[in-house]
């Protein structure tokens, strides 16, 4: 990881981005309009931005998820036999559903189950 990744990450973590929310709150600079750019309905926050947008919902926590979801797929079809290709993971497309003998492996489909979360 390149050390300016890193450090991103880090100042993430943090919740030291420079933000709108950042700006008012903790650098005291109250002239700042809070809400974010975007979507002009919440406080520009890490939060609203990486995880609660709804602007952003629908296109790039889509990608998002599906870019980490098709590295689980490959590695899972990897490791269940049901692909012969062994190209790097990031040139992986994956098939709606791949199976051998043993396994079927779905890729972007509903499922339904039964489990009850009662406490």
């Amino acid at each position: 990881m390149f050390a300016e990744t890193e450090g991103f990450l880090a100042a993430i973590q943090d919740q030291v981005v420079l933000t709108r929310n950042h700006k008012n709150y903790i650098l005291k600079q109250p002239d700042t309009d809070e809400l974010y750019r975007r979507c002009g309905k919440e406080s520009e926050t890490i939060q609203h931005v990486t995880a609660a947008c709804e602007q952003l919902a629908s296109t790039e926590y889509v990608k998002r998820h599906d870019g980490l979801a098709e590295i689980a797929d490959y590695k899972l079809a990897e490791a269940a036999e049901v692909i012969d290709d062994k190209s790097p993971y990031y040139k992986y497309t994956p098939v709606n559903v791949l199976q051998n003998e043993n396994f079927k492996l779905y890729w972007n489909r509903s499922t339904q189950n039964n489990i009850s979360l009662s406490t």
